[in-house]
């Protein structure tokens, strides 16, 4: 098959030659798109095995708003709506790909990458076998189902971004797409006709997706208008529902809402975030220190040691290039911190790890050792450290 993006444009494209984690049998070989739109981190995979089966996969897409930045309205068509949390943590893609013989494997990443990886700095391949160690249904519906993209979000207190939840770390099934890029809410999935179900074919019936972790409806409606005040209506509910400690950055409730617009049995996604959450992102000639520093955040999970660059091109998504510029020096500032600081906890969690001893039962004894090991004005970095490490560590 062809490529659907140009592959001419290396600025816009990642190319990749990578063991797949989950079946090491394989070394795949292909194209990661950079662009904009609705083939935002598909895969081009043109080998697998340095043999020839060019195929298509599709990724997660970046949800847009229903306005510009000039509050210019515009919704999409549809015959009806429904109404999800947008959950917020790590985009988990599912997908399966082919070899040369037709055999599938199934296997998982994050938007920009291949695969599931590790670095020093984030174990994402863990953390997602921890989800399918407590969901093993998850591997059973791509086997079912695999002319289907499972997205899933990895969320919770070890894996934090913006919300601090109170679990330590779970993940819901959001949403779905088919083999023709089609996009599934989880309702749809359970109402879309499917080639096998079970095992057999041409059965009219929903996705069976019994044990899976799915994200649960909240609303929907049948009779939308297009007026922006529904829309303005549900941004303020999540505000009157969010909880904002400034001092200590701490934000608890919902990031916002997703609209799945449904026409045609497929739906076109439209992200709803509350005043407080888009102020970090829109507030000001240059982008607010919340924004960019969730965007640091984000950008581990696509590269080990992100750069300028890379988060760059992260901001694009929701920011023109010349906000960008105007904040370039905060971006540094704020990448550059965020790097040190898990340069360092890498450091300190190795010594941590061999004085065995738990910071949350006995706080004395390790600020002790690492009071005579590292410099004491150092002392209250290194207890923030320890305990966000152990925090991610455990929940």
């Amino acid at each position: 098959m062809k490529c659907p993006f140009d592959l001419t444009n290396k600025n816009q494209v990642i190319e990749f030659e990578e063991r797949d984690p989950y079946n090491p049998q394989n070394t795949v070989k292909g194209y990661i798109n950079r662009r904009q739109g609705s083939l935002y981190g598909s895969l081009y995979i043109t080998h697998v095995n340095k043999k020839k089966c060019p195929q298509l996969i599709y990724s997660a897409p970046k949800q847009h708003y229903p306005f510009d930045k000039e509050r210019n309205w515009q919704f999409p068509e549809c015959n009806y709506i429904q109404l999800y949390e947008k959950l917020d943590g790590t985009c988990i893609v599912g997908y399966s790909y082919r070899d040369i013989d037709m055999h599938d494997y199934f296997t998982f990443k994050t938007r920009l990458r291949p695969f599931l990886g590790s670095s020093k700095f984030g174990n994402f391949f863990e953390l997602w076998n921890e989800m399918l160690r407590k969901y093993p249904e998850i591997l059973e519906i791509q086997r079912e189902y695999h002319n289907y993209v499972f997205v899933f979000e990895l969320y919770g207190k070890r894996n934090k971004i913006l919300i601090d939840y109170d679990i330590p770390l779970d993940t819901k099934l959001i949403f779905g797409i088919n083999d023709k890029g089609f996009i599934y809410s989880p309702k749809l999935l359970q109402e879309v006709h499917s080639f096998r179900t079970k095992g057999v074919s041409g059965i009219n019936t929903g996705l069976d997706l019994t044990g899976i972790p799915i994200l649960e409806k909240e609303d929907s409606t049948k009779d939308f208008d297009g007026n922006e005040i529904h829309y303005i209506d549900k941004q303020n509910e999540l505000e009157s529902n969010l909880q904002i400690d400034e001092e200590n950055k701490i934000m608890k409730g919902k990031e916002g809402l997703v609209w799945y617009f449904i026409k045609d049995g497929h739906a076109v996604q439209i992200k709803c975030k509350p005043p407080s959450v888009l102020k970090y992102h829109w507030s000001g000639d240059a982008i607010a220190y919340e924004s960019i520093y969730t965007t640091v955040i984000n950008a581990f999970e696509n590269f080990d040691e992100p750069t300028f660059d890379n988060v760059k091109e992260l901001l694009l998504e929701e920011f023109d290039e010349g906000k960008i510029e105007k904040s370039q020096v905060r971006i540094n500032k704020i990448l550059g911190k965020t790097l040190f600081d898990k340069r360092f906890q890498y450091t300190l969690s190795e010594d941590y790890n061999k004085l065995g001893v738990d910071i949350n039962k006995d706080k004395a004894t390790v600020m002790r050792w690492f009071g005579k090991h590292y410099p004491k004005s150092e002392s209250k970095r290194i207890y923030n450290l320890l305990k966000q490490y152990e925090e991610e560590k455990t929940g």
